[in-house]
């Protein structure tokens, strides 16, 4: 492990740490009096509208996907009591006092969303196989306080030895997808691979927004959504191999650009949560 990604995991942890310490001091425990529970964590891919089976959707640019294999590294997940500032009924006002009080944003370690106190976590990466079927994959018991859950936080990342062999069908990227695009007589068959490499600022997705009452034995799920991802993307603009064979969309491309950047939107997941699971 490099020590660069080293020093990235290791401010995420801290900013994590602050959030556990100073949430609980500054911003109470919901009125949950901080009892201590133990739920599961879990994961799926959730179906685009319309759709009946998980990776084929329609994107808002008239192409129809069907992903053959979609795999990416995710992880930790951080559950907070506070209210994504993106949720529409905050987003302008938080655009005006940005506007104000930060003309030029420039991120740095250290910088995070202010969750207030972190009702629960899955500390760990994991590698997740988006097209494994409707159902959850449940990676086990995570820690947390009863509470309502507003919104959460993961990271993406490249894959740690840690993965061991779970890691290497991902061949040491981020997120990895083979498919095929259609619209009208045309189809592009493509490959892509994704990597988020530190700055810790760069490989974290915040603000997901979730209304969910944590408590003993439930299952949070977060929920990857990769109908969400290629918004914007234009196969058109690939240039298709002279033997017909897929098309590596490669970074400087304008496809590679609008998944890079959607998969770390808000609206890249979402999540769930089932109370009661055994």
């Amino acid at each position: 492990m490099t020590r660069a990604l080293l020093l990235s995991r290791r401010a995420f942890m801290l900013s994590m740490g602050a959030a556990l310490v100073g949430g609980s001091s500054a911003c109470g425990l919901s009125g949950t009096g901080g009892r201590g529970i133990v739920f599961h964590m879990g994961l799926r891919t959730a179906l685009a509208p319309e759709a009946s089976r998980v990776g084929e959707f329609t994107t808002d640019t008239g192409w129809n996907v069907r992903l053959d294999s979609a795999r990416m590294v995710l992880g930790p997940i951080y559950l907070f009591e506070n209210p994504s500032p993106l949720q529409q009924q905050t987003r302008r006002a938080l655009e005006s006092l940005l506007s104000v009080l930060v003309p030029a944003a420039h991120a740095h370690d250290g910088d995070f969303f202010s969750g207030g106190t972190v009702l629960g976590e899955w500390d760990r990466e994991v590698v997740f196989d988006l097209l494994s079927g409707g159902e959850a994959q449940v990676l086990g018991r995570a820690p947390g306080i009863a509470g309502r859950v507003r919104s959460f936080s993961l990271l993406l990342q490249p894959p740690s030895r840690a993965l061991g062999e779970a890691a290497a069908p991902l061949e040491g990227h981020s997120v990895l997808m083979a498919g095929t695009a259609f619209r009208g007589e045309t189809r592009v068959p493509f490959r892509v691979a994704l990597d988020f490499p530190p700055p810790v600022e760069l490989q974290r997705v915040d603000f997901v927004p979730i209304e969910a009452d944590l408590d003993d034995d439930g299952l949070f799920v977060v929920e990857a959504r990769p109908h969400r991802w290629f918004e914007g993307a234009h196969f058109d603009r690939l240039t298709l191999p002279a033997d017909g064979g897929p098309v590596d969309i490669t970074p400087e491309t304008q496809v590679h650009r609008a998944l890079s950047v959607n998969a770390r939107r808000f609206t890249a997941f979402s999540g769930a949560w089932e109370p009661g699971v055994d």
